[in-house]
């Protein structure tokens, strides 16, 4: 893997959730995402021990099938890692959110070989779609093909892990208007990658812009039919990206809400004795139990949408998810503020980093905004890809 250690032993089987201990993420959380969370926050640097440890657990492999060596999970596991992942540091949880979201599109089209490093560990890949100024979610970057060779003309914006994953999976048009998917290898001729992004929030995550100008890949770089990557794109990446966007939205907002709560209920400072304690005052439950309700509407919206996938209206319940997560997550941030007061502004306490995290998690490679057009395209029967 770029830049990381190759899991121990190169791991050959399945993730296992009661392997080692019964949980391996909540081993990996307590000893080195946790206590690395404030760091890679404040430093703004790309948690390389952090992916290596959740290499070596198996999670990179997690939604890749057992003959391969993968975990053989599915989107309901990869939303309980992401979530969980978020309590503790968002810039993680968005990092693998993009890797399963690309590793679900590779299951389908790449070759064993890769699939099998993906599964050990040894490879970590990220999602291209995304461009600025596009009118929707269908990429306007140019593929120019000839001579056995594919020249990629794009920006590709909100693209996580920049700069340190091996490979990108990259939405481009054709000169048909048709839409095709590459593997981009990190080390592709023509691929510029920003030296350092110091963002606002996910500071850790590497999120940047990439540009290709061009960037050549060989043919064999194709993922699937050349010209046929609009069912991919709506039945496969469409539907991870909505599902993992809000899962990292919700394990956001989820910490503000213990945040906040442990703020209210815990020990409360010498100089605030002449005033009444913050649970015993109505104003500040009302904001609490706002902060509640609203995780508590996106964690039924995301369950119930991830369950839905498979029927007629699965896309729209996953959209109406990622937007409500999305929306919900600045609300309970801002709210957690109100609530903690001058606590939400120490570092140590973490409110003020969920802060700017879930407003950065609004947006990314499919943003609240855009998810609810998408939504509203198919609620009034138009094309979701016209």
């Amino acid at each position: 893997m770029h830049g990381y250690p190759p899991a121990a032993g190169g791991r050959t089987s399945g993730w296992d959730m009661t392997a080692r201990g019964g949980d391996p993420l909540g081993r990996v959380l307590r000893t080195v995402v946790e206590p690395r969370a404030r760091e890679t926050d404040d430093q703004g640097r790309f948690p390389r021990e952090t992916v290596a440890a959740l290499a070596e657990a198996g999670l990179l492999g997690l939604t890749l099938p057992s003959r391969c060596g993968g975990g053989g999970r599915g989107l309901v596991e990869a939303v309980d890692v992401i979530t969980r992942l978020a309590r503790a540091c968002g810039s993680t949880a968005a990092i693998l959110a993009s890797h399963y979201t690309a590793t679900a599109a590779l299951r389908r089209d790449a070759g064993p070989e890769l699939l099998r490093e993906v599964a050990a560990g040894r490879h970590l890949t990220s999602l291209a779609l995304a461009e600025p100024g596009n009118p929707g979610t269908i990429p306007t970057g140019r593929a120019d093909s000839a001579g056995g060779v594919t020249a990629l003309t794009a920006r590709k914006n909100w693209v996580t892990a920049a700069g340190e994953a091996d490979s990108y999976l990259w939405c481009g048009r054709e000169d048909d208007g048709g839409l095709s998917w590459w593997l981009v290898p990190s080390q592709a001729p023509g691929l510029c990658v920003p030296a350092h992004a110091d963002a606002v929030g996910l500071r850790g995550s590497a999120t940047a812009t990439l540009t290709a100008d061009p960037v050549r890949v060989p043919d064999s770089a194709l993922l699937g039919a050349r010209g046929g990557g609009a069912d991919p794109l709506v039945e496969i990446v469409l539907p991870w990206l909505c599902a993992l966007q809000a899962a990292l939205a919700l394990g956001l907002m989820q910490a503000v809400l213990a945040r906040g709560v442990a703020c209210v209920t815990g020990p409360q400072p010498s100089w605030s004795r002449w005033q009444d304690p913050p649970a015993e005052r109505p104003e500040v439950r009302a904001d609490l139990a706002r902060m509640r309700t609203k995780v508590d509407t996106a964690a039924l919206a995301l369950t119930d949408a991830v369950g839905s996938r498979w029927h007629a209206d699965g896309l729209e319940r996953l959209l109406q998810a990622r937007a409500l997560a999305g929306e919900h997550a600045v609300h309970v941030a801002e709210l957690g503020i109100k609530v903690c007061g001058q606590h939400a502004f120490r570092k140590d306490y973490g409110v003020e980093r969920r802060f700017r995290d879930a407003h950065t998690a609004a947006h990314g490679q499919l943003p609240a905004d855009r998810a609810l057009d998408h939504l509203a395209r198919l609620t009034c029967g138009r094309p979701l890809l016209g």
